[in-house]
């Protein structure tokens, strides 16, 4: 079974997606940058890995965050 192509889809739909073509979502692991920082806009997709069976593993990352300095 191929893997869905959704890199860049929104977490939501990219979940979906995937259960609609009969995957199943074992993890999803949040990137994000070392500093600490709020995340800002839409989390994407940006990778999946297979693992057994019919189980993902899905990373995602955020559009942007919020800028360090004085606010």
């Amino acid at each position: 079974m191929e893997l869905p192509d959704v890199i860049g889809f929104a977490v939501e739909d990219g979940l979906t997606e995937i259960e609609e073509k009969g995957y199943t979502v074992e993890s999803i692991i949040v990137t994000k940058p070392l500093k600490d920082v709020q995340p800002i806009g839409i989390a994407r997709v940006v990778r999946l890995s297979q693992m057994e069976g019919t189980g993902l593993r899905v990373v995602v990352a955020y559009q942007d965050y919020v800028k360090g300095g004085v606010q």
